[in-house]
């Protein structure tokens, strides 16, 4: 009787097992185990991950030390979302393999892979089957640290620079330079331009005053110089370090300079400068017959240049030799860029740019030279100088070079 009866449940449970509803669809598709020789809840749900209960409340069973081989029991594993396709990779089942040593090999979980496959029976997967297998997402690539730009020069001069002595081909650097002005020894102008054999062409265009200028140049080796197309100074041949002087008579407005410039072999060298000579009485000079500049000038008058040696002599009739006061003011053109000014007096004096004081020496004292460098923007400045003089011989001296 009691045969009967086991018999009887057991084909009962196959039955309700065979017709059990299918799972309600879910966040992910259910994990379903058959029993193997040998196994029992305990151990089934380690290898899951979940707990004996869960799994008897889960198949409604009502003994849980009664299962039989080839039972179908359903995991209740938690569903997660399947990780993102930049996470995964394809595994493809090789023979003897199974989900368990699968999952070690890529450091997942058994569970992952089944719900990530749809896989119904963890069991049953087979060689040549394609998995999607889950991963550590790749930690995104450090950017690459760029270095900074190093600034490039600016002025106004263009620099167009050859690793030839005879301008050949395209220049291999072309930058813009503030000044004419290079010590470039035997290293050579950068650029990967050699330290000898390389040649350079400076151009630009400036405002000059009326008048007479003087053209320096100092170069090791050759050099040539053009204002507005007029060849000035030409000594294109290998020298040690010379200089070259021309002198041109210009007219208001801007005018073009070229420096063609080469460099054969040993230190590299060449500096430029423009000096005026008798820019058109652009100063107004007035004289104090006293050296506190008070009350009305006793004698005006126009000058070219602030550049006196007196000497022990008068600086013009009507004012004495000594206890005498100076001004002299005007407006310039500047190009814009650095400007050195050099004052030279005796006894005291006083600079201004616009209305910014650049050098304060108002004291007795011998014959001194002062200098400041500055800023200037480009357009027109008004330029002042104060001098006074008490005994002894007497010097004002102004003028300012581009740097």
């Amino acid at each position: 009787m009691k045969t009967r009866l086991l018999l009887a449940f057991v084909l009962i449970t196959v039955l309700l097992v065979s017709f059990a509803p299918s799972a309600q669809a879910s966040d992910c598709d259910p994990v379903w185990h058959r029993v193997k020789p040998g196994e029992y809840l305990a151990r089934i749900a380690s290898y899951y991950g979940v707990t004996v209960q869960s799994i008897v409340n889960a198949n409604n069973l009502w003994n849980p030390n009664l299962i039989y081989v080839g039972q179908l029991l359903r995991i209740p594993v938690t569903c997660a979302p399947p990780p993102p396709s930049a996470c995964t990779t394809v595994h493809v089942v090789k023979a003897g393999e199974y989900l368990k040593l699968i999952a070690a090999r890529y450091k997942t979980t058994v569970t992952a892979i089944v719900n990530l496959n749809g896989i119904t029976n963890p069991n049953l997967i087979y060689p040549g089957q394609r998995l999607l297998v889950p991963v550590a997402c790749p930690k995104p690539k450090p950017k690459p640290t760029v270095a900074p730009t190093p600034p490039q020069p600016t002025g106004p001069w263009t620099g167009r620079y050859w690793d030839n002595r005879f301008f050949s081909g395209e220049p291999k650097l072309v930058r813009r330079d503030q000044k004419v002005d290079f010590s470039f020894g035997t290293a050579g102008p950068g650029g990967g331009i050699a330290g000898t054999t390389f040649s350079v062409r400076w151009t630009r265009s400036r405002y000059f005053e009326p008048g007479s200028y003087r053209f320096r140049i100092l170069v090791d080796d050759g050099v040539r110089l053009w204002i507005d197309g007029a060849l000035l100074i030409d000594q294109w041949h290998d020298s040690a370090p010379t200089e070259y002087v021309a002198v041109s008579q210009l007219s208001a407005g801007n005018h073009n300079i070229q420096i063609d410039y080469y460099q054969n072999t040993g230190s590299a060298r060449i500096w430029f400068m423009i000096e005026p000579l008798d820019v058109a009485m652009a100063w107004k000079a007035e004289y104090w017959n006293n050296p506190r500049l008070e009350g009305a000038p006793s004698v005006t008058r126009q000058v070219n240049a602030v550049d006196f040696d007196f000497g022990l002599k008068v600086p013009v009739t009507g004012i004495t030799a000594d206890y005498f006061s100076d001004r002299y003011t005007g407006t310039f053109h500047f190009v814009g860029g650095k400007y050195r000014f050099t004052a030279v007096a005796d006894d005291g004096i006083r600079v201004w740019v616009d209305d910014n004081l650049i050098i304060d020496q108002w004291r007795v004292t011998s014959v001194v030279a002062y200098q400041v460098d500055i800023d200037v923007s480009e357009g027109n400045h008004n330029i002042k100088v104060e001098h006074f003089e008490q005994t002894g011989s007497a010097v004002v001296k102004l003028r300012w070079t581009q740097r």
